[in-house]
């Protein structure tokens, strides 16, 4: 395990489990002493955060996880760090998107029913989900659901299957992106204008987790480099180990800083360990030395 963890979320990203101040005492339980707080589209969390870091001896890094729009379809992580979290902008910020997902949750509904000839309890669904995201309880029981048991574009998302942890992320990115039928098209933040707005907000620009949008298509890499991103998440959990170091040769070819993040939410992504990436990190405190260089500058 790693003593930094760069990518993890609280309850204020409607996905994760833990209170600020609950992820301050997982990492101190685990030997953590430098994390960053990124929660989707939300910096609401980030005082708390810092304080209970404070009083813990825990340096946090305020944060984000942007939900943004490559090439105009392509969903695509973006993490920002250093930012002034109290500019109006991202202070508007949460209310905005969670307009645009609520919407964005009842079109996918009505793909999901239209294309696999199913029914969801949308209504149902929304008031047993709360304050959560309503995508993970519906995912749970479409899969469970008996009447849908015919179903084999299920079979791998069914508890036990290949892709079933987490079965409602990995459904998600496999169905729901651009050019499937299953595809909703929401007016996230082009990529670009939000590497604009890290930086002015004086923050670094990180490509989060790249493999889960990118693969290892360099033309892409290199579009992302060209909006003006600072580093590149490459070691993820959701990578393989010859991914990690994948990107990472390809951030040191391109001058880029080197992350690491765990993407910890809780139990929605229960395989995932606040600290732990999936892999060994070469050279781990040289990459923490040279983000925090960055960030300080």
């Amino acid at each position: 395990m790693n003593d930094f963890d760069l990518h993890m979320h609280s309850c204020y990203s409607k996905d994760g489990e833990f209170t600020p101040v609950q992820l301050i005492e997982i990492a101190r339980q685990r030997g953590l002493d430098l994390v960053a707080l990124s929660d989707h589209d939300c910096m609401r969390g980030i005082d708390e955060m810092m304080e209970a870091g404070s009083r813990a001896g825990i340096q946090v890094i305020p944060a984000i996880e942007f939900t943004t729009l490559f090439g105009g379809s392509q969903e695509c992580h973006l993490l920002g760090y250093g930012i002034d979290h109290h500019q109006p902008y991202f202070e508007a910020l949460p209310d905005h998107v969670q307009q645009l997902m609520d919407e964005a949750f009842h079109q996918r509904v009505c793909k999901l029913e239209e294309h696999y000839h199913i029914h969801i309890d949308e209504q149902q669904v929304l008031h047993d989900a709360g304050d959560e995201n309503p995508w993970f309880l519906m995912c749970e029981r479409m899969f469970a659901d008996p009447a849908n048991a015919h179903i084999r574009d299920f079979d791998a998302y069914r508890k036990g299957g290949s892709r079933s942890d987490p079965a409602p992320v990995n459904f998600f990115w496999d169905k729901c992106q651009a050019g499937s039928p299953l595809y909703v098209h929401v007016e996230y933040p082009s990529f670009a204008s939000a590497v604009k707005r890290i930086h002015d907000a004086g923050g670094l620009a990180v490509l989060a987790h790249p493999f889960q949008t990118f693969y290892e298509q360099e033309d892409l890499l290199q579009q992302a480099i060209d909006d003006g991103i600072d580093g590149i998440e490459a070691f993820s959990n959701y990578h393989e180990e010859k991914h990690n170091h994948y990107y990472a040769d390809f951030a040191r070819r391109h001058g880029l800083l080197i992350t690491c993040g765990s993407d910890f939410h809780g139990k929605h992504k229960p395989s995932i360990k606040m600290g732990e990436y999936g892999a060994d990190i070469p050279h781990a405190q040289a990459i923490r030395t040279k983000f925090l260089n960055a960030l300080n500058k």
